[in-house]
């Protein structure tokens, strides 16, 4: 890992207030981050992209870019893709005429982003890649994400744990992976069963999913299956949720674990009467941080690394004050 992975200590102080305005219609929003004060290094315009504004992970993400921003005295811009290819091919242009030093994007589709990102490039523009990549491996000069297989090794280690010591080496479990198209479905799952591959395993049902309704749904076909499942694993935030609620309803005994962390998740963490256990995080803020402090040092000529990666987070029932750490987190977003 790079010795530049280091964030500062979150404080209130550091909370910037988000602000828009409108440059591309009624689609497009491109935010600074606030004026620029003219330090030992160039001053840079960073044009950093993000999905949208409507969910906790890309609010800690833009979080995260802005104090790294502030902190490196560099000019950040923010726009949103809203999940459409034309939307991110008209953002990067629009970051083009306005000659930002460097691109940090978040590739919609590792095919399908290219000839955008491709274009930043040969105009001269560094182009950093975050969350996702792109499938030419020539564009982007830094790639900062999490391994999605060690984030589900984490949890899957925590699940080891239980089985152990709980249930004495062996477990029935049920399963809710991500539908097979979804790049992090197989790495996910793998990562996760590793982790358990020396324990004894009885599998009730795998179902695919991601969003809560099909977390709901899923949990309660595994306890179809078998009512006395002991575990259940579910590989997003969404699934979690929607099964940790049909746990609840259905007075279900298993004890459910997941990946990516929300602020209803760590209610659920913080509830004694919650079947969640355990959830391990891609800490956004951290990778918003990263990527525009690892393009800032880069473009100012320091020799970072091609690939940084942002270790997991993992917050469990046991251990409620990081829970509560990170809900204060949530709470300075608003």
């Amino acid at each position: 890992m790079s010795s530049d992975t280091r964030t500062p200590r979150l404080s209130r102080r550091t909370v910037l207030k988000l602000g828009a305005a409108s440059v591309l219609g009624s689609q497009l929003m491109l935010t600074a981050a606030g004026p620029a004060r003219a330090g030992s290094g160039d001053k840079l315009t960073i044009g950093a992209i993000i999905y949208a504004r409507d969910s906790q992970f890309w609010q800690q993400i833009e979080r995260g870019m802005r104090d790294a921003a502030k902190a490196n005295n560099a000019e950040l811009l923010v726009g949103m893709n809203r999940r459409q290819l034309p939307v991110e091919s008209q953002l990067v242009d629009d970051y083009m005429t306005r000659n930002v030093d460097a691109l940090i994007i978040p590739p919609l589709d590792k095919q399908g982003t290219v000839a955008a990102a491709r274009r930043a490039k040969a105009k001269g523009i560094m182009v950093v890649e975050y969350d996702t990549q792109l499938a030419d491996k020539s564009i982007a000069s830094h790639s900062i994400g999490v391994d999605s297989f060690e984030l589900a090794s984490t949890v899957g280690k925590e699940m080891h744990e239980y089985i152990e010591k709980q249930l004495k080496g062996t477990a029935s479990i049920g399963l809710i992976s991500l539908p097979p198209m979804n790049a992090n479905s197989a790495p996910r799952r793998d990562g996760m069963m590793k982790a358990l591959s020396d324990v004894k395993l009885k599998l009730i049902a795998e179902v695919s999913g991601s969003t809560p309704e099909q977390g709901a749904n899923g949990l309660e076909n595994i306890l179809q299956r078998d009512p006395h499942t002991q575990i259940v694993w579910a590989s997003n935030a969404g699934t979690v949720a929607g099964a940790a609620v049909a746990a609840s309803r259905s007075k279900a005994e298993a004890r459910l674990y997941g990946i990516d962390m929300s602020q209803e998740l760590a209610n659920m963490l913080l509830d004694p009467k919650s079947n969640l256990a355990a959830v391990a995080d891609q800490q956004p803020y951290r990778l918003g941080y990263l990527a525009v402090e690892t393009a800032v040092k880069a473009r100012r000529g320091s020799n970072e690394q091609r690939y940084v990666i942002v270790p997991p987070k993992l917050y469990t029932k046991e251990n409620p004050q990081d829970v509560k750490q990170y809900l204060e987190l949530v709470k300075s977003l608003s």
